[in-house]
């Protein structure tokens, strides 16, 4: 595809999750604080469009449209699965145009990218390859009002302030960036391990330097890792919980408290890249010589004769980076709450790392504004019965810093949008949709930690199990990315896990504080009654659906796009 509209410079499509052929056409672009799309779909009746926070119907922030009602366009959101969308207190998409022929609906809206209402979703910058893309849902019918869809749906990821070309998928621009900007790269991977005919199974693999064949710079070991894209063999791709990469002493060590986590995957991400000042070294000292490979097996029928060769890609550069990267574990990492149940209804478990830990580990730079660290990412874990997670940074008495997923999904799926044609060999269609399986990426800027800031990490479970290992189990943590890496008095990466028999020798010991609670108190979707924003200003022209000549344009270009997308 090579043709594109002005007004609308970006344009993805989103295959329909009962027939790839089929699917929904969305074009944006984004003018100062505003956000346009357009979307197209074969449907004579109706068609919703949303903001999705995992990827799925629940928690997502919708516009609706109904050909019976053509100068109408409804701001809604959903805060419960399979229920009917509510209608928002507040109005906040507007109606550009609307056109139905020929078999196809065309619908043109926009909306603020914040529109500081709780029942909408806020659109973060999107363009930077360690931020998490926007979710995206959609769902059509022919019938005249909005009803359930069946397979006439679709969900997908894009980034709406990205700048490179249509031509070039998510995955397929990460791929570039990383060639681009590394000197090397070399891949750590199973070797047609026999998966085992049981429920969960964590296989382990350990590499040093020499067993990579890296070619490592004249006069020093070090390398820097900048990015990884993880390589799945497609008929095992469905057993793969997740894996994680750490560094190590040696493949000796068997410690988990001497290990520096460096990647982490689950199904759905596609791809990891770090801010270009910021890396991960390896090999310059006696702690971090080899590399290991953890991989989570979930197997729940019992499947047998499955090879797997799964694992990652890892790019490098020769030089290092002005800042070390670290990976920070809050919550219960260690799973010491392991074989302990969680009650039915709605039980809350708050992990609280007390400022006396970042006061020990940071404090010790004495280098004036500089004992701080900068958080790049945070990413969000727990299981099935997971209903809400959020991660605190509280300084003094206030809450300076807030994640959440508010509308958790473990079982949550995302559509790939033809971006398997690099690294992820999932032996599959262009359209596969891969399960996030609890790992959520908080969509957020960076933000500083200081000396005495404390972490309050709160997982809230519904008619939950018990914690353990397996996918059927639950988990509550939270990993942080961020730099510079710190390490303990004793040469351990940072970690501040709820463990009641240890503190890890700095201070860093999660207290626990369990409660039965009445809701899960999420900020999504709250609702008064009344709109209490300021008072809109009369809509006019183009904007009450009104076609101008402007948008007619836009219209015939759009049906020119849809051409080349879908013959």
């Amino acid at each position: 595809m090579t043709a594109q509209s002005s007004s609308f410079p970006r344009y993805a499509f989103m295959p329909s999750e009962g027939n790839p052929e089929d699917g929904a056409a969305v074009f944006w672009s984004v003018d100062n604080d505003r956000v346009h799309f357009a979307l197209a779909v074969k449907a004579l009746g109706w068609v919703g469009f949303g903001i999705s926070e995992a990827g799925g119907m629940l928690g997502a922030d919708m516009a609706l449209y109904k050909t019976s009602n053509p100068s109408n366009l409804v701001d809604a959101y959903v805060i419960e699965g399979r229920s009917m969308p509510l209608t928002d207190d507040c109005q906040d998409w507007t109606l550009e145009g609307a056109t139905s022929e020929n078999g196809w609906l065309i619908v043109e809206m926009s909306r603020l990218l914040d529109t500081n209402d709780g029942q909408d979703r806020a659109i973060k910058h999107d363009a930077d390859l360690w931020v998490p893309p926007t979710r995206i849902i959609a769902a059509w019918g022919d019938t005249d009002m909005v009803s359930y869809h069946g397979e006439k749906k679709a969900r997908s990821s894009i980034r709406i302030f990205a700048d490179h070309s249509n031509e070039l998928t998510e995955m397929q621009a990460l791929l570039k960036t990383l060639e681009e900007e590394s000197d090397s790269h070399f891949d750590f991977l199973e070797d047609k391990f026999s998966i085992p005919a049981k429920e969960t199974h964590y296989q382990n693999l350990c590499k040093t330097v020499n067993d990579f064949n890296i070619e490592l710079p004249q006069g020093g070991g070090v390398i820097t890792i900048i990015g990884a894209m993880p390589i799945i063999t497609g008929e095992t791709a469905e057993f793969i919980h997740h894996f994680i990469v750490y560094a190590q002493k040696d493949c000796t060590d068997e410690s988990t408290l001497t290990r520096s986590m460096i990647y982490g995957w689950a199904p759905g991400d596609e791809g990891w890249a770090l801010p270009n000042d910021v890396g991960f070294p390896l090999f310059d000292d006696v702690n971090n010589q080899a590399l290991h490979l953890e991989i989570h097996y979930n197997n729940p029928y019992l499947i047998e004769d499955m090879k797997d060769s799964s694992g990652v890609r890892l790019y490098y550069t020769y030089a290092e980076r002005t800042h070390r990267a670290g990976v920070l574990a809050v919550g219960d990492p260690y799973l010491s709450l392991y074989g302990e149940s969680i009650g039915e209804g709605l039980t809350q478990y708050a992990f609280t790392c007390p400022g006396a830990c970042t006061s020990s580990l940071l404090g010790k730079e004495r280098n004036g504004n500089n004992q701080g660290i900068t958080v790049v990412s945070e990413h969000l874990h727990m299981h099935k019965t997971g209903a809400r997670m959020t991660s605190e940074v509280i300084r003094g008495d206030e809450v300076f810093h807030k994640a959440v997923a508010d509308v958790y999904e473990f079982d949550n799926k995302v559509s790939t949008t033809r971006m398997n044609a690099c690294l992820i060999k999932i032996a599959l269609n262009d359209s596969t949709m891969l399960s996030i399986l609890g790992a959520f990426n908080v969509p957020q800027d960076f933000y500083t930690v200081l000396p005495g800031d404390s972490f309050r990490t709160t997982c809230y479970y519904k008619d939950g199990t018990a914690f353990g290992l397996s996918s059927q189990e639950e988990m509550c943590i939270n990993f942080v990315l961020y730099y510079p890496a710190k390490k303990t008095a004793d040469g351990k990466s940072w970690t501040c896990p709820y463990n009641p028999e240890d503190d890890f020798g700095a201070g860093c010991a999660a207290e626990l504080d369990m409660n039965v609670v009445g809701d899960l108190g999420r900020d999504f979707g709250n609702s008064s009654g009344k709109c209490v924003k300021p008072a809109i200003e009369a809509l006019t022209g183009s904007e009450t659906g009104q076609l101008s000549s402007a948008t007619n344009e836009k219209r015939v270009t759009l049906f020119f796009l849809l051409l080349v997308m879908f013959v």
